[in-house]
């Protein structure tokens, strides 16, 4: 095995979350330490099996998915591969158990996908869109729809895709015309959807505008529907949904894209008619958290495969790997890997301390939580901080991704270019993690949105209130990040008077943010046993430094930019 459960994994597990409290809140009778080492074991038992599957995914990577008939056809490492995870029971692992799965939170699913992801990021698209889909089923459908159909999608019989993509409606959901029709009770879609990530599953969540308000809910968010839509029915007749075209493209090239074609296919309505925005907006959330896990996976695989060519290549007598330049670099490539993992493990963790906090509440008074004003303020503050790291996650992982891959390529030289070598098959694969489930641009603009909702100020104190925990022993880092603090603070008014100009910087002042919240997350870690506080203080260092020149530069700026930029571009 390929150390895949390696340390830096490990230590989120081990240190960075509070288990005892986490299942005290679920009502657990389970011993803590004994439930935390089955979780272990799950992902040492996950990391041979993606050890195990890496070597054919380098190898076929440029084999394509294509289409015969109707049907997808995937490239056959897909397959052996998914076979691989199915055998080991590596399907769905946060389904619950009354439904065959295994209940696990999303920090140790994350560990998972970032791993698989590291291995075949083709696959994981698969793996991922099927465990989304099945969750919102667990979560909106009726109990006949979960019993009928959740064990099937944890014993890996049924996939699923996630069908929301329009040519009109990309980024702007409220551009979706495909129509979902009741009749005598019963639901179907007319329609097509385009860019549909693993667009020949068995299993379609559908966004679709409801019929009895189509043309008055046009152009907007409200009356749209969700739906799933089965390609075989219930009775064992094929449904009237099929697969049109299968798009190439320049990386991924395991993971099919489809156009989908519904000529009155007959759906079932997921939660209300009419509320499929807000419940698509949980698949959304959970699946740019998951594309975010597969950037890291990917830049994961880059960092280690420049690393060992690095180490082996000789050039005028020594290693590269010894060149001033060339170690810098790689040291740049592990810390913002490592950075990027800290936020998005820090926000996986959030989420499954409120989801034990919600569980504890709705229990009720007679669970003996007694405190259940303090829970509340508490779940309405957490709740407040995921929407805003979400975005952040998503931003910040495939950003570093893009930049890891390509100093990869920079670092393998010209044979990184070469078309057979896996440095650049990386690089073509991350890209698309900067675009997928919304652009980057996108994610800083909804960063942004949570920020005007009090988000901003809420993250800062919350990790004002961290770092007072460790001023005693690493007093001048603390102060380091105490003072990019400051800085985002004083730079904050410039954006409140003028929309556009805050749009201007939402990339920058997101930047700023992560800076300071990653600073405090590495430094908890190297707090810990076996931490890494070179890794917390290096990045420290240089970041606060950028925090200030980008506080700097939207404070001494205004909007008039945009005209100016409308004249460079002849606008």
């Amino acid at each position: 095995m390929k150390d895949f459960f390696h340390r830096d994994l490990q230590l989120f597990i081990d240190h960075r979350f509070d288990w005892e409290r986490y299942f005290r809140l679920r009502g657990s009778s389970t011993e803590v330490a004994e439930e935390v080492e089955t979780y272990r074991t799950i992902l040492r038992t996950a990391g041979e099996v993606c050890g195990d599957i890496e070597a054919a995914a380098r190898d076929h990577w440029h084999e394509e998915v294509r289409l015969d008939g109707s049907a997808v056809v995937v490239p056959p490492h897909i397959v052996t591969g998914y076979e691989k995870l199915r055998a080991a029971g590596l399907l769905c692992l946060m389904v619950d158990p009354a439904y065959g799965g295994y209940g696990l939170p999303a920090l140790v699913n994350c560990v998972f996908m970032e791993m698989l992801s590291r291995a075949d990021p083709s696959l994981m698209t698969i793996v991922g869109l099927q465990a989304g889909v099945a969750l919102d089923v667990q979560k909106y459908g009726s109990e006949e729809l979960k019993h009928r159909y959740l064990p099937r999608f944890v014993s890996g019989e049924l996939q699923g895709c996630m069908d929301l993509t329009e040519p009109q409606a990309g980024s702007d959901l409220g551009g979706i015309l495909t129509r979902l029709s009741e009749e005598n009770g019963r639901y179907f879609i007319d329609g097509s959807k385009i860019f549909i990530t693993n667009g020949g599953a068995d299993m379609h969540l559908v966004l679709a505008r409801d019929g009895a308000t189509f043309d008055q809910s046009r152009g907007t968010t409200h009356g749209l529907s969700l739906a799933l839509c089965p390609v075989t029915l219930p009775d064992g007749t094929r449904n009237r949904v099929r697969v049109s075209r299968v798009e190439r493209k320049m990386g991924i090239h395991g993971s099919p894209t489809c156009v989908i074609e519904f000529d009155h296919a007959e759906a079932f309505l997921l939660g209300q008619a009419g509320g499929g925005f807000r419940a698509m907006l949980d698949l959304m959330n959970n699946a740019r958290l998951g594309v975010s896990a597969q950037a890291i996976g990917i830049a994961e695989a880059a960092y280690r495969a420049a690393r060992q060519y690095a180490a082996e290549r000789v050039q005028f007598g020594t290693p590269i790997i010894e060149q001033p330049l060339v170690k810098s670099m790689l040291t740049l490539m592990a810390i913002n890997i490592q950075a990027a993992r800290a936020l998005l493990y820090r926000t996986c963790g959030l989420i499954d301390m409120t989801e034990a906090i919600r569980r504890e509440l709705a229990a009720g008074p007679s669970a003996g939580n007694g405190n259940r004003a303090a829970l509340q303020t508490e779940l309405e503050h957490n709740v407040q901080l995921i929407r805003f790291f979400t975005p952040l996650c998503k931003y910040y992982a495939t950003e570093i991704s893009n930049h890891v891959t390509r100093q990869g390529i920079q670092i393998h030289g010209g044979i990184g270019y070469m078309a057979e070598t896996p440095a650049g098959h990386y690089h073509s694969d991350s890209i698309i993690t900067t675009i997928y489930e919304g652009t980057s641009e996108i994610q800083a603009s909804f960063a942004l949105k949570e920020m005007s909702k009090g988000a901003l100020f809420a993250a800062l104190e919350t990790t004002r209130a961290e770092l007072e925990t460790l001023r005693d022993r690493r007093p001048e880092l603390v102060a380091q990040v105490s003072e990019g603090l400051r800085w985002i603070e004083e730079s904050a008014p410039a954006l409140l008077g003028d929309p556009q100009y805050a749009l201007l910087n939402a990339k920058r002042v997101c930047e700023m943010v992560i800076d300071v919240v990653v600073g405090g997350e590495l430094l908890c870690l190297a707090d810990v046993p076996e931490g890494r506080p070179e890794l917390a203080a290096s990045y420290i260092r240089r970041h606060m430094l950028a925090v200030e020149m980008n506080a700097r530069r939207i404070s001494s700026g205004d909007a008039s930019r945009i005209k100016r930029y409308d004249r460079i571009l002849g606008l």
